[in-house]
């Protein structure tokens, strides 16, 4: 069965508002932009009603852009990822080392266990912060072990930089 799209987050802004029914100073969560107001009125939210939410502070845009300069770097620079998009070597690179993968497991008659590594999505929404950290440490670690051994980790950052400012420019 396949999955359903997951919905398309909204962006809140904490802000101070003063409270109309209490008249008080209260921090308040409102829509980021009208694109995002736009999303919460075709989902129904009405004025004082009350609503679950599951909330995460986004990563910073600089992390997203990493990971694509660094899959870039991948294809530009390493024969195994020659040929593939910068997103779909950054999710070889995962399965290879297998940093931010899950783990599925197979039984297969006459043949064994099979296990294969499932890379986890690395989407704002899927991710924090401090889990972007872990895998962009990870697969410079990976990196530098398999492939540069005179790079550090720092230096694939100003290469995955580079890159980035490269398409913007």
């Amino acid at each position: 069965m396949a999955k359903a799209p997951k919905a398309m987050p909204v962006y809140l802004t904490l802000r101070k508002m003063i409270d109309p029914a209490t008249g008080k100073e209260r921090a308040a969560f409102v829509a980021a932009s009208d694109a995002d107001a736009s999303l919460m009125t075709e989902r129904g939210f009405k004025l004082n009603a009350k609503v679950r939410a599951d909330l995460k502070q986004p990563r910073n845009q600089r992390f997203n852009n990493l990971v694509h300069g660094l899959g870039k770097v991948l294809v530009q620079n390493i024969d195994r990822f020659a040929g593939m998009t910068a997103h779909a070597a950054i999710k070889a690179l995962q399965c290879e080392s297998g940093v931010c993968c899950d783990r599925e497991e197979f039984d297969i008659p006459g043949l064994g266990r099979l296990t294969r590594a499932v890379p986890q999505s690395l989407s704002y929404d899927s991710m924090g912060e401090e889990a972007f950290q872990d895998f962009w440490r990870g697969c410079c670690a990976y990196l530098v072990k398999t492939d540069w051994p005179t790079l550090t980790e720092e230096r694939l950052t100003e290469m995955a930089e580079f890159e980035t400012f490269r398409e913007v420019a």
